[in-house]
């Protein structure tokens, strides 16, 4: 894999890693000091699926990828 590509790889993942912390936090603030109120509802379903999709769209992301790593090293001649 080309250096570019590990270093981009390597920017998503810190970004990714955040954006599940920073949703875990926000769920696991509710549970323990939030108030049974709608508002709170909303917020932890939205940080919960902001945390799915995050995870979703790494794994279509790296699949999605890949994929055009292989058409690229074939299209060359090569293989890595």
């Amino acid at each position: 894999m080309r250096d570019d590509v590990k270093r981009s790889w390597r920017i998503r993942r810190r970004v990714i890693i955040a954006t599940l912390v920073y949703s875990a936090l926000g769920v696991g603030y509710l549970i323990i000091f939030g108030e049974d109120l709608r508002l709170h509802e909303a917020i932890a379903n939205g940080l919960i699926l902001l945390a799915g999709s995050v995870v979703g769209s790494y794994v279509f992301g790296a699949a999605w990828d890949d994929m055009n790593a292989d058409k690229d090293s074939r299209s060359r001649g090569y293989e890595e």
